[in-house]
């Protein structure tokens, strides 16, 4: 009954992805940052969110970002995978860059489109009922598919230490129509908006500070705001502690508090991984959530020098 509860909170919320390391995840929230980056990179993202409840959401994203022109031009891919219960998300956002000098600054102008799918499967195997399956006129083994389109605008602002962004994935708040057989159901999209931002501090020696920050709204759905505060450790650690919050959630200690630590593996690979904490009543259900990253660069950013951690704006 409880994930019952926040199960479907989390669908009415689906695009308000809720990832920890969102500092390696840019592209899926600003199209700005489409080619702002020295060199191509992949990078590979799986989260499992409340672990130790069954159905609980579980995301995979596979993302690329490819800089064409220096400092001018660049695009970006994301494919994602979302399954919350009995539901599946599978969405592709490709999106396009246009980056202006400004003085010392570069402002990035991005669009981006998508196109997804959703399919509801209440087949027997997925399903524990009290009562013979089939009993009940809405669970007759029917799955539900439907597809969807949406696009997105964003502007980036950013230089060597900084970078803010403002962006709205999605800006469409279309129904989709779930059909089967027999039923036409009907599900709202949410138009979020993010603003995110960071900065990169130099504390003596090979040592960097990077302070950062998201904050996420949409209507009807409480404020989300992520802080993370990294230190970068001679290009080839960091460590860092993360906070999140909802609006409107009791007691007022926020909704998790994570342990950050990433590692480079080569000059080509780094790795990271983030631990959460619940912090809000809901917490003695599961067993926290895990997020673990991979990001492969390739050309000029895998030069000694060449910085693989979230302070390379």
């Amino acid at each position: 009954m409880v994930f019952a509860i926040w199960s479907g909170y989390f669908l009415n919320a689906q695009e308000q992805l809720l990832y920890t390391q969102f500092f390696y995840n840019k592209l899926t929230y600003n199209a700005g940052f489409s080619g702002a980056v020295p060199g191509v990179e992949l990078t590979v993202i799986a989260r499992e969110q409340w672990m130790g409840i069954k159905g609980s959401p579980s995301i995979q994203t596979i993302q690329a970002n490819i800089p064409f022109r220096p400092e001018r031009v660049g695009i970006g891919a994301v494919l994602r995978r979302q399954e919350v219960g009995l539901t599946e998300q599978l969405n592709f956002n490709l999106s396009y860059a246009y980056h202006i000098r400004y003085g010392d600054y570069l402002i990035g102008i991005g669009v981006n489109a998508m196109l997804g799918s959703i399919r509801n499967d209440f087949s027997e195997s997925r399903i524990r009922t009290s009562q013979p399956f089939g009993r009940d006129p809405l669970l007759q083994g029917n799955i539900e598919n439907a597809t969807y389109f949406n696009a997105g605008a964003a502007i980036l602002l950013r230089n060597e230490r900084l970078y803010a962004g403002f962006s709205v994935p999605t800006i469409v708040g279309q129904h989709i129509e779930l059909t089967d057989q027999d039923d036409i159901l009907v599900d709202q999209r949410a138009r979020f908006w993010h603003l995110m931002a960071g900065y990169s501090i130099p504390i003596g020696g090979r040592l960097l500070l990077n302070p950062q920050m998201m904050l996420s709204y949409s209507s009807g759905i409480p404020i989300k705001l992520d802080l993370n505060l990294l230190l970068d450790i001679g290009d080839d650690f960091i460590a860092g502690v993360g906070y999140r919050s909802f609006s409107g959630h009791e007691p007022a200690l926020g909704e998790s508090l994570s342990l950050l630590g990433g590692v480079k593996i080569s000059d080509h690979w780094f790795m990271t991984i983030s631990y959460d904490i619940g912090l809000s009543p809901f917490r003695q259900h599961h067993s926290g959530s895990i997020e673990v990253a991979m990001a492969v660069y390739f050309g000029d950013r895998s030069r000694a020098g060449e910085v693989r951690s979230p302070r390379f704006f």
